[in-house]
């Protein structure tokens, strides 16, 4: 595989993760939330019993939320880097350094384009290079004019302690005076950084009409104009600082490298304060940077400044190794004056806490040799490693999000369970429960009663549904849209040249009608049937004193599932089984047309069904080719009358054969609910255990204290509960993405 097909293979698979990387930061922002949720609930109204691991835990949740909001950080970066359409490789490097010409060299550029010069900084704005087989061009883009308050003043104002201006209008005005507190170590350098201020405000007045304005097609002669700080004569410009960037397109000279982009990163110059825009483009932008030093041929060694390079680079992104992405370029002057040095500095890396950075030497000068010793050797590097680091990548920040989810799991369940209350005196509330058991099985009893005469041969239920299906069944009888009439029978039947490829068709379509028609009415009667039951059940079976957990828990008071379920979530599935089931039970009971009579009441549809009976013989009966139109006539009337003929034996079926079918079921869930609430071995055990920890809010009249307390500690459950949800749920899309 060459490298055009590798960034082609990774640039795919990167598109693919992109969404995956940005739905995990969303999950982050939502997880976020919640800890500042809960660090807020931390404190309001917190009981005194309670204080003391409040406080515990907010101090725990600040420092998973740092960390928390570290990886955030590098996910939105490493979604933003996966979203390009390019692999990028930054290059860096002080002034003199040789940057601009290796550039020039590896893209076949010259000073036009990427101006040089032997004293000071000449190139003034980030230039992107691409790799492209269309006509040479660039395209200018201009920073807004919100971007450059933020981005570039924002920087020189907080470095120098100023009182941040908040439009450009105001940062127009005169400067304020700048006086360098005392004892500063830095005094040199913040007038230098002053100094850059007061050159860019001088200059605004020249360049503001740029910002906010489009991208710009110029060519590639063009290019110098808006990237440069001097011209050839070396007067100063001003065009460079509304440009945000320039975009260079141009065929490079030796390697195919469709979809490779070159970065000439921020000027590391200090006064200059671009650390944050090198280090924004070191988190996002690039997957690997070349970093220039040109040594001093009278003596050399790596200094602070390349370490704090190197320092920048390796923190942008802690978890790729410094070998699989930095690469040191010793430059060598065109007489060969520091080879030494060059070799000596070669055998001295510099000491990194992390893997070695490769180190190359070459003369930036030599087109050849920058293509030998340092564009290949990268492009290498880069065709055997890239695929394999994106994946590590993803994997370390994978296990990080794995670590802090186990920290946070920690403390979140032992938190969890200390949000409970301690038991106290037992008498009052066992006589309380004794009294709820018992208006418990008085109302579940008399609930069965009710419905043993409701099931009975004269009981309502029964005829309820008798009713129903009358009305239905008599609705059904309009004559449905589906069922054509004469002309457009006689238009299909010289279609088909015949009947018999007609007929089919439209028995199995009024079938199929007449089926979809029966359970769509019937269900919502049967559903509204069983709920009205289960209401009963909730309003008659459960006493008055349960229903203060419902309300408090469920939004939904008219729907008698959802209040079920309310109850369920308060249980302990491995403490109160039987209970959990029970309510299980209740709410996915199903009482449906299609689960218990459809497949009888189908033996009644034989006239409907194409390959059953003689329903098209009767209809075809004496059909010839010079009576088409008297026949078509003949089968429109026959098609309804089969229909409405269906309808009656359908009617018959329902209201006689199975008309006490939903009264039986409906009891029959009934006293499955009276066995399994309250006549289970050991179901008292069970009820005592749950309501025992809820005592306060079963009955707040007797245990009004103690009902705050409790509703505390159940909120704080509940937001434990969702937090812990949430981070789970980022852990499990960071497994989707890997």
């Amino acid at each position: 595989m060459n490298i055009r097909e590798t960034i082609d293979g990774v640039l795919r698979q990167r598109q693919k993760k992109a969404p995956l990387l940005e739905k995990i930061h969303q999950g982050f922002s939502e997880l976020n939330l919640r800890l500042r949720n809960m660090q807020q609930m931390a404190s309001q109204n917190v009981p005194e019993d309670f204080a003391e691991l409040t406080v515990k835990l907010v101090t725990g949740l600040q420092n998973v939320e740092a960390e928390m909001n570290q990886l955030s950080n590098s996910v939105a970066n490493v979604a933003k880097r996966f979203s390009r359409q390019t692999i990028n490789i930054g290059v860096a490097g002080t002034a003199r350094q040789g940057k601009s010409t290796l550039l020039q060299k590896i893209s076949n550029l010259t000073d036009k384009e990427i101006p040089t010069s032997s004293d000071l900084p000449c190139t003034g704005t980030k230039s992107r290079i691409y790799h492209s087989e269309l006509h040479p061009h660039a395209q200018i883009e201009f920073y807004t004019k919100q971007e450059f308050l933020t981005e570039i003043i924002y920087p020189y104002f907080d470095r120098l302690s100023f009182r941040r201006p908040f439009s450009l209008e105001e940062f127009a005005k005169p400067l304020p005076e700048f006086l360098a507190p005392e004892g500063t170590q830095e005094i040199n350098t913040l007038y230098a950084v002053y100094g850059e201020l007061t050159r860019i405000h001088s200059a605004f007045p020249t360049f503001s009409d740029l910002l906010s304005k489009p991208p710009l097609e110029v060519t590639l002669e063009e290019v110098r104009n808006y990237v440069t700080q001097r011209d050839l004569e070396g007067k100063s410009l001003t065009t460079y600082l509304a440009v945000k960037a320039a975009n260079i397109y141009n065929k490079f000279p030796n390697h195919d490298v469709t979809g490779l982009c070159l970065v000439d990163l921020p000027g590391l110059e200090a006064a200059q304060g671009h650390e944050k825009k090198l280090v924004a483009s070191l988190e996002q932008e690039v997957d690997a940077v070349i970093l220039i030093k040109f040594p001093k041929a009278n003596g050399d060694q790596w200094t602070i400044d390349d370490y704090k390079v190197i320092n920048l680079i390796n923190n942008a992104v802690t978890e790729i190794d410094l070998a699989n992405w930095l690469f040191i370029v010793l430059n060598e002057s065109n007489l060969g004056e520091n080879q030494n040095i060059v070799q000596l500095l070669r055998e001295n890396p510099p000491r990194t806490y992390n893997t070695k950075p490769m180190i190359l030497k070459a003369n930036c000068y030599d087109a050849q040799e920058v293509d030998e010793q340092v564009f290949s050797k990268v492009l290498k590097h880069l065709e055997q490693n890239l695929g394999n680091i994106d994946q590590q990548h993803i994997k370390i920040l994978a296990q990080k999000m794995d670590s802090i989810l186990m920290t946070l799991k920690q403390m979140l369940e032992h938190a969890r369970s200390s949000f409970t209350l301690p038991e106290g005196d037992m008498t009052e509330f066992l006589d309380l429960f004794e009294e709820f058991m018992n208006e418990l099985r008085e109302g579940l009893q008399e609930l069965v009663s009710e419905q043993r005469e409701m099931t009975s041969k004269e009981g309502k239920l029964k005829d309820g549904f008798k009713l129903k299906v009358e009305e239905v069944c008599n609705f059904a009888k309009e004559k449905p849209s589906i069922l054509p009439d004469n002309k457009e029978l006689e238009k299909q039947c010289k279609r088909k040249a015949g009947w018999l490829d007609v007929l089919p068709p439209h028995l199995n379509q009024l079938r199929a009608y007449l089926t979809r028609y029966l359970a769509e009415n019937l269900d919502a009667y049967l559903k509204s049937t069983v709920d009205e039951v289960l209401a009963k059940a909730l309003n008659r079976m459960f006493p008055a004193s349960l229903n203060n957990l419902v309300i408090l828990d469920s939004n939904h008071e008219q729907d008698p599932r959802s209040t079920i379920q309310a109850l369920q979530k308060l249980l302990d599935k491995n403490k109160q089984p039987n209970l959990y089931s029970a309510f299980e039970y209740i709410v996915r009971f199903n009482f449906s047309y299609h689960s218990l009579f459809h497949y009888r009441v189908r033996s009644v549809m034989t006239l409907l069904d194409s390959f059953e009976g003689d329903a098209i013989f009767q209809l075809t009966a004496g059909a010839t080719r010079d009576n088409i139109p008297q026949k078509s006539e003949e089968i429109a009337t026959g098609l309804n009358k089969f229909y409405q003929d269906t309808i009656f034996q359908v009617s018959k079926k329902l209201g006689e054969d199975m008309q006490a079918d939903p009264a039986s079921a409906i009891f029959a869930l009934v006293e499955e609910i009276q066995d399994r609430l309250a006549q289970t071995k050991g179901i008292d055990k069970e009820w005592r255990g749950f309501l025992y920890p809820l005592r306060g809010r079963v009955w707040p009249e007797k245990f009004k204290v103690l009902a705050d307390k409790e509703s505390f500690c159940q909120d704080w459950r509940t937001m434990i509960d969702d937090t812990l949800k949430s981070a789970q749920q980022v852990q499990s899309d960071f497994r989707s993405v890997q």
